[in-house]
């Protein structure tokens, strides 16, 4: 096996980001969910590609998200939970990278759940996971979003006449809008009626401020010029009008709520007082 920082390059990268996020809020006494497997993703990955998140330009990104990964994931988690009180026994997470809430989230009986990433992360990932059991029935795809992934999802058992939860979360940033209405197409495509919809929409806004374009130039090996290259959504629409032209209503919390909410600060990176911080959606939607 090689190593966590030749396996986990780009946009693989940023699922351990993610990772190393959880992994320290499991470590608070206040947390707002317990990932014990996250601290494995990380310890694996090694300590150079931990570097790349908390040194130099990577250090100054994180402190700019603060608790922001936090309040998404728990957001995510209770909208699964949510979504599958109302019914739903499938559930898919799209590009899940090293998301673990097939092992640490209470499933009803009978759910099935599928994670979809690329290859490198998903190799990387069930590595890690060995000799752990899952709390629900798991299927694991290796697919590029961009190609037939639900061929592929059809071939693991997925059905399309029962309601799914859809988790589509930390990947829309990197789509074009042409690229991200194909995406849910497909998605609105495969959903019985019933069926739930959780979506993170961010566009590149954050590294087009004056500040992000000059680090970025400054070092484009760094955090900010690597961000800058791969986040591509440029959407204009708000997100909700966007779901409803593909037949979902969808409802939105505001950051600044779910942060008050969860008593934590809003993140610096989206901090409406604050000029040149860029957006973030969080909206859970249905059929």
């Amino acid at each position: 096996m090689t190593d966590g920082h030749e396996r986990l390059a780009g946009v693989s990268s940023t699922a351990l980001f993610v990772g190393i996020t959880r992994a320290d809020e499991s470590r608070r006494p206040d947390r707002l969910f317990e990932d014990t497997l996250a601290t494995r993703f990380v310890d694996a990955a090694g300590p150079e590609q931990q570097a790349v998140w908390t040194e130099g330009q990577g250090k100054l990104f994180t402190e700019a998200m603060g608790d922001y990964f936090a309040l998404r994931t728990r957001y995510f988690d209770d909208y699964v939970i949510q979504a599958c009180a109302a019914g739903c026994r499938q559930a898919v997470l799209l590009a899940a990278g090293l998301d673990t809430r097939a092992f640490r989230l209470h499933w009803p009986d009978g759910t099935r759940l599928f994670e979809l990433d690329q290859p490198d992360v998903l190799d990387f990932k069930e590595h890690v996971l060995q000799g752990e059991e899952p709390r629900c029935e798991r299927e694991v795809i290796a697919a590029d979003l961009r190609e037939d992934w639900p061929s592929l999802l059809a071939k693991q058992g997925f059905r399309e006449d029962v309601p799914t939860a859809w988790l589509v979360e930390g990947i829309l940033v990197y789509l074009p809008e042409r690229d991200a209405d194909h995406l849910l197409d497909r998605i609105t495509a495969l959903s019985a009626p019933g069926s739930h919809l959780g979506v993170e929409h961010v566009t590149r806004s954050m590294v087009n401020t004056d500040q992000a374009q000059e680090a970025a130039s400054a070092s484009p090996e760094g955090i900010m010029g690597m961000l800058s290259s791969l986040w591509k959504n440029e959407m204009t629409r708000p997100p909700a009008n966007w779901l409803a032209d593909h037949g979902w209503s969808a409802a939105e919390e505001a950051l600044t709520d779910l942060a008050e909410r969860h008593a934590r600060p809003v993140p610096p990176a989206f901090d409406p007082a604050v000029p040149g911080t860029g957006r973030v959606r969080l909206l859970t939607a249905d059929r």
